[in-house]
């Protein structure tokens, strides 16, 4: 069996989330807080600069290669397993999703794209909302204070 005491957390809830967030004294980032750290200094196409490639992003291609060994392909990967970038943050781009404090049109909004999404997905402008109760298998979330 894989070790994944390392991987991100992932099928929370928005309110799992805040939840974790209100217990240990964080925050959920705002969406535009989110943005204005994967955007580092307004040059970054990705939350790991201007371009993208499974080099430097955990991201579904189908035509790659299985870089991490896991069992099965795709999956999230260790949250240090990638460089950091901009802010000396990680996994801004890719690895999950990640919930947001912003809510548009009563869904949670989330960003940085995932495990199981194209690149496309990754791109710092790119948003989905998704109901605040929905645990989704490439969904988690980053603090914040």
């Amino acid at each position: 069996a894989n070790d994944m005491s390392d991987h991100p957390a992932v099928e929370v809830s928005w309110y799992g989330a805040t939840a974790f967030c209100n217990y240990y004294g964080f925050q959920l980032p705002t969406e535009w807080q989110w943005q204005a750290v994967a955007d580092y200094d307004g040059s970054y196409t990705y939350g790991c600069g201007g371009t993208i490639d499974q080099s430097i992003a955990n991201y579904y291609d189908s035509g790659a290669s299985n870089p991490l060994g896991l069992l099965s392909r795709p999956h999230t990967s260790p949250v240090d397993h990638y460089l950091s970038y901009g802010y000396g943050l990680n996994d801004m781009a890719g690895n999950v999703w990640e919930w947001t404090s912003t809510f548009s049109d009563s869904a949670g909004v989330i960003r940085g794209g995932s495990f199981y999404g194209f690149d496309s997905d990754c791109a710092v402008s790119f948003r989905l909302s998704y109901l605040p109760d929905d645990t989704l298998f490439d969904t988690g979330f980053r603090v914040c204070r």
